[in-house]
């Protein structure tokens, strides 16, 4: 049995369809691990690290 003329699926095109996954994926939330890192401690070496960038972003150099 033969499909009548109007039986065909929407064309979508590719860059539709992934830019509905990525809405989906973003209005669901952030991910586990995301949460997960922001959430954990940084530790003393972490924290040093840390202030290191951030002494270099402000545009102090050694």
């Amino acid at each position: 049995m033969t499909r009548h003329v109007i039986d065909k699926p929407k064309e979508r095109h590719p860059e539709i369809r992934a830019r509905e996954y990525v809405r989906l994926e973003r209005e669901a939330g952030p991910h586990r691990a995301v949460t997960r890192l922001h959430a954990r401690k940084l530790g003393a070496r972490g924290m040093a690290r840390l202030s290191q960038f951030l002494r270099i972003e402000r545009g102090h150099e050694a």
